[in-house]
């Protein structure tokens, strides 16, 4: 039972880390789209995407747990932190492409 409560743990821990690095990157990315929307006068659009991307990561984060309740720990990992870093890579793209660097 312990070594359940163990697992769940360090899984929940690792969910908030990724979580928080993804915070990390789209406050300033969403600020950053949001002036570049207003002077261009096309409102908030922009940040639709950004919300695309944050419901990826929650269906991976669905996903994940799903696998872990199966005992399939590498699964559920490998749910998180590749949907991690897809958000980040569409998100950096996506940046490049609504700035024109």
């Amino acid at each position: 039972m312990k070594k359940k409560i163990a697992l769940w743990s360090v899984f929940y821990l690792v969910t908030l880390l990724l979580i928080g690095v993804l915070w990390g990157l789209f406050y300033p990315a969403a600020s950053v789209l949001k002036k570049l929307a207003m002077s261009q006068e096309r409102g908030s659009t922009l940040l639709i995407p950004l919300s695309f991307l944050l419901l990826s990561f929650l269906y991976a984060f669905l996903r994940a747990r799903k696998e872990g309740k199966r005992g399939r720990w590498i699964a559920a990992y490998g749910w998180l932190t590749a949907t991690t870093a897809l958000v980040l890579i569409l998100l950096y793209f996506y940046l490049k492409q609504m700035t024109g660097s």
